[in-house]
């Protein structure tokens, strides 16, 4: 005589432990792709207010110091409107680049890499910050932020 077919309930040991490895794995994985999105998001604010930090050392450095002038960023460290790490020209991921000629000055805030920033920042005198894609820099010509 055979001996009955036991049906079975539920699932094996080995088959609940696949599934947890390969779900443990999908989440490690979904974890940096979001740990990476409010980095770059948080740099990419910490570069704005940098850029504004700069436009007003500018006016107040044109207005006490440079007698109608602009500074460049040593300048401006020197005449104490804004710190050493400012001064540095890179902080969060984003290197800074001051251009001053006489009257008039520009600012550019680029990221170091793609996972410091995706945009990089442009302000001159106008006061008004402009931004583009990429690391490739902004200028005079592209969109305000905001606008």
């Amino acid at each position: 005589m055979t001996e009955p077919v036991r049906k079975r309930d539920g699932f094996t040991l080995i088959e609940l432990l696949i599934v947890i490895t390969i779900m443990s794995v999908i989440v490690a994985i979904a974890l940096m792709i979001a740990g990476v999105q409010p980095r770059r998001a948080a740099n990419e604010a910490s570069a704005i207010t940098t850029v504004r930090t700069i436009l007003t050392a500018e006016r107040v450095y044109s207005e006490t110091r440079g007698h109608g002038s602009f500074g460049s960023l040593d300048e401006l460290r020197e005449a104490g409107v804004i710190d050493e790490v400012i001064a540095s020209g890179s902080k969060s991921g984003y290197s800074f680049a001051v251009e001053a000629t006489g009257e008039s000055f520009s600012v550019v805030a680029t990221p170091q890499s793609e996972q410091a920033g995706t945009r990089s920042f442009f302000a001159d005198q106008t006061g008004v910050i402009r931004f583009a894609p990429g690391s490739g820099g902004a200028g005079p010509g592209d969109e305000p932020i905001g606008g």
